[in-house]
């Protein structure tokens, strides 16, 4: 199986349908994966920043979300791996999760915090660094819709726990990756509003209209970051340790720790060893195609396990633990 169909592969797992429209919102979005990869893998000198982090108010108690963090850490180290410089981003209410989680996994990487209070000074002291980036990842970021509000997937307008980091995203020429799940992350405004309309509960309200040269749509944006690092592992095989990074036990042991530090499953609204509402063993079944794909099994032994994007073809959510309650 040659290199590109493999990441193809890869993009159709990650956008395993979960009962919010992934797989419908996933096919404008094909090859995506594999431009953002091969940017990153065949850039000389990549300087990229990774932004994060879906605030939940209405969490008892309010706390980032476990989709997200996830992501980004896996692939701020899959970037230090291949030797770039990067650096998350993230905002004040989110910090706690996103700063245990590097300490975690990639202890000494750069964390720029941006306050609620003060954004606009803050963010005009950054903008000269940030328009020198060669790249710019969002991982399940929330994004502006057209109104300019950030709302999460059951409409709610979470603007005032959230910074406009869309402003550093957008600065520059970049080139910008956006991964999500639901619609109104950043880079989601790549999609058709009609799509997103017609998939997505309150869809043509909560759609973030800020596009991405690169989109990824995952059935969790964690599934779909995986997916960016495993494509990563692909077209650079001499870096062997991208490899390790796919194992479930990795995610498992990283989302402990975030949970430990008071990070909730944006459907569950509180602290569990889950994501988007998915008991480990469901959550995990993506991430484990994934590193078995990537490790190179023969393509006869993938075909049957692999989900196909067709609508015709969903699989159903009966016995793991799908759901398609609104997250965030």
């Amino acid at each position: 199986m040659r290199v590109e169909q493999t990441i193809a592969q890869l993009e159709r797992i990650a956008a395993r349908e979960v009962g919010r429209g992934s797989e419908a919102l996933a096919v404008p979005a094909a090859g995506g994966l594999l431009a953002a990869a091969r940017s990153l893998a065949g850039h000389a000198t990549p300087d990229v920043a990774v932004f994060t982090g879906f605030f939940i108010p209405g969490a008892e108690p309010p706390a980032a979300e476990t989709d997200g963090p996830l992501g980004a850490i896996q692939i701020a180290a899959a970037l230090r791996l291949l030797g770039c410089q990067v650096r998350l981003v993230t905002d004040e209410p989110c910090a706690l999760v996103v700063e245990a989680a590097v300490a975690a996994a990639t202890p000494g990487l750069p964390v720029d915090v941006a306050p609620l209070n003060g954004y606009d000074e803050w963010a005009g002291s950054l903008l000269p660094r940030y328009r020198r980036l060669t790249h710019v990842i969002a991982c399940e970021r929330v994004g502006p819709g057209r109104d300019g509000r950030h709302r999460n997937m059951r409409g709610e307008d979470i603007s005032g726990h959230t910074a406009p980091l869309e402003q550093l995203y957008t600065a520059g020429r970049a080139f910008r990756i956006g991964i999500g799940d639901g619609g109104n992350e950043l880079g989601m405004g790549r999609l058709p509003a009609d799509l997103v309309g017609r998939v997505v509960a309150s869809g043509e309200q909560i759609r973030c209209v800020v596009d991405a040269d690169a989109l990824l749509v995952g059935g969790t944006s964690n599934w779909a970051a995986a997916a960016l690092v495993g494509a990563l592992a692909l077209l650079r095989p001499e870096v062997p340790e991208l490899r390790a990074l796919l194992g479930a036990a990795w995610s498992y042991d990283l989302l402990a720790e975030i949970v430990r530090v008071g990070a909730v499953d944006g459907v569950r609204r509180r602290a569990t060893l889950s994501v988007d509402g998915l008991d480990w063993a469901a959550y995990a079944e993506p991430l484990t195609l994934i590193a078995h794909l990537v490790t190179s099994p023969p393509p006869a032994e993938l075909d049957p396990q692999v989900p196909d994007a067709g609508p015709g073809n969903r699989r159903s959510s009966a016995g793991h633990g799908w759901i398609d309650t609104p997250q965030g």
